[in-house]
């Protein structure tokens, strides 16, 4: 499970450690975003490893607060809406992987499938990040 992990973890490093051209207040707002989204991937991390029965909910519910902070800034820095829409396919792709699971309510099944999750949304952070290095070089 916590393997899983960094597949969403790699792609934030890359954004937080990442050169971009942008201006001062572009720049600091760009690495801020990518610290939140770092820390937030840890965090879940620590949860899984410690407390996985104990707060049932929380790694969705912030996934869901970044996801949204996540387009805002996309949106921000000028990506192609397309692209934010075609970003939503994953994300819809995410949301089936996560319906699949909590339909069954069957442990076995969670845990098998719950890494699975990760490796999608950790694709859909690599495309955001892809995008939003990208929209540096416009």
């Amino acid at each position: 499970m916590i393997i899983s992990h960094l597949v969403i973890l790699l792609p934030c490093l890359w954004w937080l450690f990442g050169y971009n051209k942008g201006d001062y207040v572009s720049h600091c707002v760009d690495k801020i975003m990518a610290a939140v989204l770092t820390s937030t991937i840890i965090i879940s991390s620590i949860y899984h490893y410690y407390y996985e029965c104990v707060l049932c909910n929380f790694e969705y519910r912030s996934m869901i607060v970044n996801i949204i902070l996540l387009n805002l800034y996309m949106i921000y820095r000028g990506v192609k809406y397309i692209f934010i829409i075609l970003g939503f396919i994953i994300l819809y792709l995410l949301n089936l992987s996560i319906n699949a699971i909590y339909i069954t309510q069957d442990d076995d099944i969670y845990e098998y499938y719950h890494p699975f999750c990760h490796y999608i949304a950790g694709i859909y952070v690599l495309y955001c990040v892809y995008f939003i290095e990208r929209s540096f070089k416009n």
